[in-house]
């Protein structure tokens, strides 16, 4: 069974190392969102406007030197002036296999995509057939309009599309008569509803933190896992780490064991899961 981690975040540097931990676990490939740090949501720029564009030096090199086992996703801002023109060169670019985007880091944005302003890079996205992962963490009720209206876009919802963990800060994502407590089971409810829906998958990562169960080898978040695979198969659940922007402190190690060691899942299931599911899904071949 090829392993492939549909995210991890690294850089600067670091690409020997992370082979190094690749080999000792068995993974074969990781996708990379080239990400430095919070303090800046690095490496990149701020433009005029106050927009982020960001860059992704380590991620590109590691993927220029080792094709096979290296790709990456470019994060884009609605408001760059030329996020259109960053959309088609994440296309051509041989080692990008897709394009990222987080409405659900601030209020002002949560607002921005419910009102459709997101629309302009989907459609480009589906007209030269990119797909889109999006961080829209426990607002699920504002998906069906884009996934009902770009009915060819490849959707991939990051975190297992539940709400932001207890005491992790991501920006103003929260209004302040919203702050978050804690993980909210039942609101995986309302992201197993997007399964109708054929061209969205989900990504499960951080369901540690998201689920509130941090006791490896994860034996709470089972019956999620089963009932995320039973409501949108397993060709469409696609496994990653996050390793690099894990912050509920399991190491790489585990968080490949926790899955790949699942006795409840059948061997079929653990190969779409851990490789088989991201490279179908983002048209990414082996070798």
């Amino acid at each position: 069974m090829e392993i492939v981690d549909s995210q991890i975040h690294f850089g600067p540097g670091g690409i020997e190392k992370t082979l190094a931990a690749m080999d000792a676990l068995g993974i074969s490939a990781v996708l990379a969102d080239e990400f430095w740090g919070l303090d800046n949501w690095g490496p990149g720029y701020t433009l005029p406007n106050g927009a982020y564009r960001v860059t992704s030096p380590t991620a590109e090199l590691a993927a220029w030197l080792h094709p096979d086992r290296f790709a990456y996703v470019l994060r884009i801002d609605r408001l760059d002036p030329e996020a259109q023109s960053l959309v088609r060169m994440a296309k051509d670019a041989p080692h990008c296999r897709a394009i990222r985007m987080l409405p659900a880091l601030t209020a002002v944005e949560l607002e921005a995509f419910a009102s459709g302003a997101y629309d302009p890079v989907f459609a480009l996205a589906e007209r030269i057939g990119l797909p889109v992962f999006l961080f829209i963490a426990g607002h699920m009720a504002l998906m069906p309009r884009y996934l009902e209206r770009f009915p060819r876009l490849q959707f991939i919802v990051d975190h297992c599309g539940m709400p932001i963990e207890a005491n992790v800060s991501f920006l103003d994502a929260a209004k302040p008569d919203q702050q978050h407590s804690g993980p909210d089971v039942a609101y995986f409810d309302e992201v197993l509803k997007l399964a109708v829906h054929p061209n969205v998958a989900l990504k499960w990562s951080h369901a540690q933190g998201m689920f509130g169960m941090r006791d490896y080898p994860s034996l709470g978040l089972r019956p999620y896992l089963r009932r995320a695979i039973d409501a949108f198969g397993a060709r469409r659940v696609m496994w990653a780490s996050d390793h690099g922007g894990n912050q509920t402190g399991e190491t790489w190690g585990e968080l490949v064991h926790y899955v790949r060691d699942n006795p409840e899942l059948s061997g079929d299931e653990k190969a779409w899961l851990m490789g088989g599911t991201v490279r179908a899904v983002l048209g990414w071949k082996k070798g």
